[in-house]
């Protein structure tokens, strides 16, 4: 999430690219497991796609990930907008559940989470 805030958009190859420059991780994960992360973030979007040529010549359709910048407008945001699943446990224990019935981190001064308030 955090390379996507400050990279801006990009495909899984380009998000493999920038976890394997910017990240200390043992391993990158590969672009079909970085593919099924990111479609399955609710934080994350699809906003087009890129065609993109492989060794042998073959072109393919590659979906281009980036944030919901609608919902998520500085760094803060994206503490308050995730899944308890990848929630750390100081912010499972700050979670509160909202009358939509998603459980979050609420934004300071309010009583109900991001994305109701920045829902119309």
């Amino acid at each position: 999430m955090d390379l996507l805030f400050e990279y801006g958009p990009a495909t899984k190859e380009g998000m493999a690219a920038l976890l394997n420059r910017k990240k200390n991780i043992r391993s990158v994960p590969s672009p079909h497991t970085l593919s099924a992360l990111l479609s399955k973030n609710p934080q994350i979007v699809a906003i087009g796609e890129e065609d993109v040529e492989n060794v042998v010549g073959v072109k393919s359709k590659h979906l281009i990930y980036d944030i919901n910048r609608h919902l998520i407008r500085s760094k803060e945001d994206i503490v308050c907008t995730r899944t308890p699943t990848v929630m750390t446990p100081s912010q499972k224990r700050v979670a509160r559940r909202c009358n939509c019935g998603r459980l979050r981190v609420f934004p300071n001064g309010y009583d109900q989470c991001l994305i109701c308030v920045r829902t119309p």
